[in-house]
């Protein structure tokens, strides 16, 4: 029996056609998630998925799940802005069933093949839509996911679009790498096969400039374009992702909020040092909240500072210079604290006039009477 395993297709019509033209014929395909976004022509690869393909061979990826439900596909953040921006653009070449195919996958599949057990998930059984482990990760981190399945013979992976084939005891862990998005450093499509228990990596070339030309359907930014076309022809190199200014400029045209580009900056910082707000649990979530508390009381104190309160110093002035600065830090961890407690922009919006409404309301007189004075 042979299986054609591929993953992260997304949207690269030319790159599908090349592997499946490539591979000899096969009794089954495996696809791995990741069908949509990034890519110009979503619409005929998960037309392929839906036809030809058994559904209970294609596993649920994070941007599938995303395009298939109006999601965040909490991709990295060197490519948050791209992802956004080509999901937009491409949603709507997607009809209701092909948008329901898609949010109805399952993230994770373990099936048989005579003796031999198989799991396949798109990123890691721990966390099959959106967790990064690369074969250079620590071998106990592997072994945790792996005696969480059950130590299967095979367990079959994308999500990181780098081929890989490492085994671990009794465990042969694959990842095809990327049929349409590789970032090995080798444009060339990536895909994998299973014959009678023996699994190869392979590639194939393809028509990289059909690809892009097929971007210009999309209402894109032509940046946004140059730099998809650098990431396919390199085979992985981005150039946005070198600074964080960049990647605002990327953002803020496709999302011109302020409020929206304070939250987004504030998350790339918070991942940059290791603290992710959208995989929180509730545990880590009251810790955090406290956390944050605690820093804007002291960073309050610090704007007290600013401020001459002592009315016996009489030599201090007022640092005005100082406090605006001391406002902008309160409001990073103010942010940091909404995102933390999982308000978005529109949300924190929608709490403020709310309560401006309540303030507004209590400074009315009851009845016609008009408010006691205060003593």
């Amino acid at each position: 029996m042979r299986i054609l395993i591929v993953s992260d297709i997304h949207g690269n019509w030319p790159a599908l056609q090349a592997v499946l033209a490539a591979a000899p014929p096969t009794d089954e395909v495996l696809c791995l998630g990741d069908l949509v976004n990034y890519g110009p022509q979503p619409a005929e690869c998960v037309g392929w998925a839906m036809n030809q393909v058994d559904r209970d061979w294609v596993v649920q990826g994070n941007h599938d799940r995303a395009l298939g439900r109006g999601e965040d596909p909490h991709c990295s953040v060197a490519y948050a802005a791209l992802a956004a921006a080509t999901q937009s653009a491409t949603e709507g070449m997607l009809n209701e069933d092909m948008k329901r195919f898609l949010a109805s996958l399952e993230p994770l599949q373990r099936f048989q093949l005579g003796e031999a057990v198989f799991v396949a998930c798109h990123a890691v059984p721990s966390d099959p839509l959106y967790h990064y482990l690369p074969d250079i990760g620590p071998v106990t981190l592997w072994e945790s996911e792996l005696n969480g399945v059950g130590w299967p013979d095979f367990l079959l992976l994308g999500h990181t679009h780098l081929p890989m084939k490492t085994r671990f005891r009794k465990t042969l862990v694959v990842n095809p790498g990327s049929v349409g998005q590789p970032k090995d450093g080798d444009a060339r499509a990536a895909y994998a096969l299973w014959e009678d228990g023996d699994i190869t990596l392979h590639r194939t070339a393809y028509d990289i400039e059909a690809t892009l030309r097929a971007y210009g359907r999309l209402n894109l930014d032509p940046q946004m374009v140059a730099v998809l076309a650098e990431v396919l022809r390199t085979g992985g190199h981005l150039p946005l992702d070198q600074t964080p200014g960049e990647l605002l400029q990327t953002f803020y045209r496709q999302h011109p909020d302020k409020l929206e580009a304070i939250f987004y900056l504030q998350k790339l910082l918070n991942r940059r040092v290791g603290l992710d707000t959208d995989r929180l649990d509730d545990r880590a979530r009251q810790h955090w909240t406290l956390n944050y508390c605690r820093a804007l009381v002291q960073q309050t104190a610090r704007l007290t500072e600013c401020v001459p309160w002592k009315w016996w110093a009489t030599y201090e002035k007022f640092d005005k210079p100082h406090a605006r600065i001391e406002i902008a830090e309160l409001l990073h961890l103010v942010i940091s604290l909404a995102q933390v407690l999982e308000l978005t922009p529109q949300e924190l919006f929608e709490l403020h006039t709310k309560q401006h409404r309540l303030g507004l309301l209590s400074q009315e007189p009851t009845g016609g009477t008009p408010p006691p004075a205060k003593t």
